[in-house]
């Protein structure tokens, strides 16, 4: 039975009140959906609002309350708000027990603005979570971007094996279709894994292209509030129960945090 990593992002971003509005309880809502079947966190660093900040006082009594309670993977973004500086971005790598942290391959066009990543600042996250020995997530929103990995791999800022994130349907950018799942898989280098991410996913069964493909999937109120049944889930962890049920049906076996690391290369967690 092929194995399925599920990867939670429990926050939407600020502007996306529609996915959850008011305050929410991270801390909680990641130990949760472990239990549920999570295996990776994807966090933003937060202030007691909810709003984006690089003050890391509220992030680290989040992670403490994580990481007393389960030893799922710590993936960090670099998404940050549009004031931050690229080292602002970069504040919660150096927050102990991080293993990953997001490398946003490229430029794209979102909410009807643009968020910008150019090569500049790609190479300057790329070189903040290599010499942290943290392993770059590596997000793809265009078929362009898979170029960038080959500029980084040869200037050693980047190498395999490689975590991609797959990322589709975000306002104004690529919509999913299955023929362009099909062209992105086809320029993944060998080895590699990959997460599908459809910003607004209406459930699990916008995920079943991934199951049945041998992809692994990320689900949470980042990306999305509903599941199959059409309904608003109550939680992040109800999210990853609808995936956990539909992996049943297409057999996939969904693994934990440990075996999670052992097929994404990242290090045994120390004890």
């Amino acid at each position: 039975m092929e194995e399925l990593i599920i990867g939670l992002a429990p926050y939407p971003g600020e502007k996306q009140e529609e996915k959850f509005p008011g305050k929410m309880d991270v801390a909680e809502e990641v130990i949760r959906s472990y239990h549920a079947g999570a295996s990776i966190a994807h966090l933003h660093v937060r202030d007691e609002n909810g709003l984006q900040t690089t003050d890391l006082r509220w992030f680290q009594i989040d992670l403490e309350k994580i990481h007393a309670a389960s030893p799922i993977i710590i993936e960090v973004s670099t998404g940050g708000a549009p004031e931050h500086t690229l080292a602002e971005r970069c504040v919660s790598f150096t927050v102990s027990g991080i293993e990953m942290g997001s490398l946003n391959l490229g430029s794209i066009n979102m909410y009807g603005d643009v968020f910008k990543n150019p090569i500049s600042d790609i190479r300057f996250y790329a070189g903040e979570l290599n010499k942290r020995n943290l392993k770059p997530f590596l997000d793809c929103y265009d078929l362009s971007h898979f170029s960038c990995v080959d500029r980084l791999e040869k200037e050693n800022l980047i190498s395999p094996p490689y975590t991609f994130g797959l990322v589709f349907d975000i306002p104004d950018s690529l919509c999913y279709q299955d023929r362009y799942l099909a062209i992105f898989l086809q320029q993944l280098p060998a080895d590699s894994a990959w997460f599908l991410i459809r910003d607004h996913a209406a459930g699990a069964k916008d995920f079943i292209p991934a199951l049945e493909q041998g992809g692994h999937v990320r689900v949470g109120y980042e990306d999305g509030p509903f599941l199959s049944s059409g309904q608003r889930a109550r939680s992040n962890a109800e999210l990853v129960e609808d995936v956990v049920k539909a992996a049943e049906q297409v057999g996939r076996k969904v693994v934990g945090p440990d075996r999670a690391r052992e097929i994404l290369g990242l290090p045994e967690l120390k004890q």
